[in-house]
């Protein structure tokens, strides 16, 4: 039977109790602080019934993910050492008086989500803030980790990520179109979702020297003003304008939602501050599936795959001196 990957949150607060459980291959679960919670004979749920899917769903040789173990930068990667229905045992911790659920499980290795090894699907699905989750999905992710011969645990930024792709795509590629084909195929590998946004902040700066300002302003206030990267232009007399990007880590078809979110980047607008263009970036959609009209509505302009390439030949072409074409 083909092996599944799942999800695995713990109690944060409680990290060394469930390093040392899982040293002697017991990997803990809370909401067991009373035996009626058992999960073979379950009478009283205050949450335990949660933990049912786990108990159900792992089988033997099952690979779980449990981020902040061993430590808190660090995720493991552990073993079902039997199906969970049948190595299952509920033993309320003395001291804690919690933490009653137990899993047979062992710890293969661990390793830290910013390490240069760690792919953009997987960082993607560790953000998961459910208690227990299905990450087949990223199973080939998971198993380059396991098969991997050198310690995972150091981190690296999102700038350095950056400039090692480049530096890296440079030692290995004498033909041009080898470099940029590579460049772009493993940003997409290297990066998802939101971590876009920084490493463009990052290439963009490369190709747009100072007094222009580059920077990443998503986050909490971007339903306000729709922008994840805002570009600053000094003028005269102290005034200054923007270009506004939106960046969607989008497959297939895109629909209109991003062009409304970055029509609100006219809230930006002052007398002293005008928004002077729009562009949303789609990563992995293709210029070809869309209409042509789709390319330019409403004063925005879509960057789809194709044009993204052609931008990180750009910031390549600038940062290493070669002939963009």
């Amino acid at each position: 039977m083909t092996r599944k990957f799942w999800g695995y949150r713990i109690d944060k607060t409680k990290i060394d109790f469930f390093r040392q459980e899982l040293e002697e291959g017991r990997l803990r679960q809370g909401w067991g602080w009373d035996d009626e919670q058992n999960l073979r004979q379950l009478t009283m749920d205050s949450g335990a019934r949660r933990n049912l899917p786990i108990f159900r769903k792992v089988k033997k040789g099952d690979i779980l993910l449990v981020p902040r173990l061993p430590t808190w930068n660090e995720v493991a990667i552990v073993e079902a050492t039997q199906d969970f229905s049948e190595g299952y045992d509920f033993s309320i911790d003395p001291k804690l008086g919690d933490f009653g659920h137990i899993f047979p499980a062992r710890l293969i290795k661990s390793f830290n989500r910013k390490n240069t090894n760690v792919l953009g699907d997987l960082r993607a699905s560790l953000k998961q803030v459910n208690r227990f989750w299905n990450m087949t999905h990223c199973k080939d992710s998971i198993e380059k980790l396991i098969n991997h011969d050198e310690l995972l645990v150091d981190s690296i930024g999102f700038s350095d990520r950056f400039n090692n792709l480049l530096t890296d795509n440079i030692s290995k590629s004498l033909e041009q179109t080898d470099f940029y084909t590579n460049f772009y195929r493993q940003m997409n590998e290297q990066f998802s979702n939101e971590e876009w946004e920084y490493a463009l902040v990052e290439g963009i700066r490369k190709i747009l020297p100072e007094p222009i300002l580059v920077e990443r302003t998503g986050g909490i206030l971007e339903k306000e003003h729709g922008t994840d990267i805002l570009i600053t232009l000094p003028g005269l007399l102290g005034k200054s304008y923007g270009i506004a990007i939106q960046v969607k880590d989008y497959r297939g078809l895109m629909s209109d939602g991003a062009i409304k979110q970055i029509q609100k980047a006219d809230s930006w607008n002052n007398e002293n501050f005008t928004i002077i263009d729009k562009y949303v970036i789609v990563t992995q959609c293709s210029k070809d599936d869309h209409p042509e009209d789709f390319q330019n509505t409403d004063g925005v302009t879509i960057l789809f795959a194709e044009q993204l390439e052609s931008l990180l030949k750009d910031i390549a072409a600038g940062f290493i001196g070669l002939d963009k074409n």
